[in-house]
């Protein structure tokens, strides 16, 4: 499937830009928002997403994924992780995929992911999948965690649609195979970059300060773990990996 392009200089969000268009038109499948600026880019919630002009990724991706049932949505999370890796491993970093929706390299944060769905009887109707992905940038002043990118990881400058391109490429044929009913293989791959994985860690939940140990991810989507021998499932928000 050929992918459609419209690039903007500045845009207040690219997942907003694209919800906005679908409220006049209906775009084909594959469409791609990307913008050299966001000034309110969004992130999962309330947060934002924070980028130097120019020096990132960020896009937005139309699908229509109505073979999908609206309680398996998180397979088209566990695509758009799996991508984002395989392009970053594709260029020498070595990412990992902290649940729900950010991709860690060695320094940090690299990469944020908020997918947005409309749902109709019970299944998706469209999805939008947003990306912002630390490609050039050296410092992240306004963020509030730890953050890294490309550069900071590798070494390398890149030109951000270059890898735009190559990753919706990537996503592309993880939904294909999502769409032949190939979630198996996708799983796999997701689990093998989960951080923390089978590592005993500190949790937060329900205002509590627990030990535990991830154990995988359920078909919902719900993180897994597995504390003084029980397993317990957690949706998002509702739980957070303290991280030393």
């Amino acid at each position: 499937m050929e992918s459609r392009w419209i690039r903007h200089d500045k845009l207040t969000s690219t997942n907003l830009f694209l919800s906005e268009m679908l409220k006049h038109q209906k775009p084909r499948e594959g469409l791609v928002i990307i913008a050299d600026y966001q000034e309110a880019g969004k992130g999962q919630g309330a947060n934002t997403w924070h980028s130097h002009e120019g020096e990132n990724l960020l896009m937005s991706l139309l699908l229509f994924p109505a073979f999908l049932s609206a309680s398996h949505q998180f397979h088209l999370s566990r695509v758009v992780s799996v991508a984002i890796c395989e392009v970053l491993e594709s260029l020498g970093a070595v990412p990992s995929i902290k649940w729900p929706n950010d991709i860690l390299g060695t320094g940090g944060k690299m990469a944020g992911i908020l997918i947005e769905h409309g749902i109709s009887g019970g299944s998706i109707s469209h999805t939008i999948a947003g990306i912002g992905l630390n490609l050039n940038q050296s410092e992240f002043p306004e963020f509030p965690q730890a953050a890294s990118s490309l550069f900071l990881e590798t070494g390398r400058k890149t030109v951000p649609g270059e890898i735009a391109e190559l990753l919706v490429q990537k996503i592309m044929a993880g939904y294909q195979s999502l769409k032949k009913g190939e979630e198996a293989a996708l799983v796999k791959e997701y689990l093998r970059r989960l951080f923390k994985l089978g590592v005993r860690s500190r949790f937060q939940a329900g205002g509590i300060v627990f030990e535990g140990m991830i154990s995988g991810i359920s078909e919902y989507g719900e993180l897994v773990v597995e504390k003084e021998g029980e397993l317990l499932t957690f949706g998002h928000g509702e739980i957070s990996l303290i991280v030393d």
